[in-house]
């Protein structure tokens, strides 16, 4: 089986044209079987269009129910991740539903202090490495963490999260 997330991502949200042509599509694809969450929307800029999409997507996610996944700027990311937030408790999302992804050490505690689900990108050389994640589990442990990783752009790391367990597992974190 395959499961996946459906969204406008916050870059796109940049294009009004395409933005709206998305929008009219999510509410029929986050009905489909296999859809489990909407994302991952969020803030990239931090624009007023992005602002807008993000707020309409999480009104969607609260109607459909849905868990949310948010994407964190890479610029000015702990403004951004509060921000982020901030915005989905004003839109009444429980924060048990929704991951805050691309977290590091900066964001972390803030996100779990809050309650939400603090998500780690396995990226070596752009995000959040192996050594790196160990070091935050051991700080923080691993309630309401997930380490994740993707191949989409840059050098990526297929095998990012067996790694962060092995690497976990050597150095005493179960």
């Amino acid at each position: 089986r395959h499961y996946c997330t459906t969204g406008l991502n916050s870059k796109e949200a940049n294009n009004e044209e395409l933005a709206e042509g998305v929008m009219d599509l999510i509410p029929r694809f986050a009905l489909k079987e296999g859809v489990v969450a909407i994302g991952e929307i969020g803030y990239d800029e931090q624009t007023g269009l992005e602002d807008k999409y993000f707020r309409l997507q999480l009104e969607l996610a609260r109607e459909l129910d849905l868990p949310v996944m948010i994407h964190t700027p890479h610029r000015d990311k702990k403004r951004g991740t509060t921000r982020a937030m901030n915005v989905c408790v004003e839109h009444g999302l429980a924060p048990s539903k929704v991951v805050i992804d691309h977290d590091n050490e900066d964001t972390v505690r803030e996100v779990l202090d809050r309650a939400f689900w603090a998500a780690f990108s396995i990226y070596p050389s752009t995000k959040m490495g192996n050594e790196r994640m160990v070091e935050i589990l051991r700080q923080y442990g691993a309630q309401r963490v997930i380490v994740d990783s993707a191949c989409d752009w840059g050098i990526s790391e297929p095998l990012g999260v067996v790694k962060t367990a092995r690497l976990a597992l050597a150095s005493g974190i179960s």
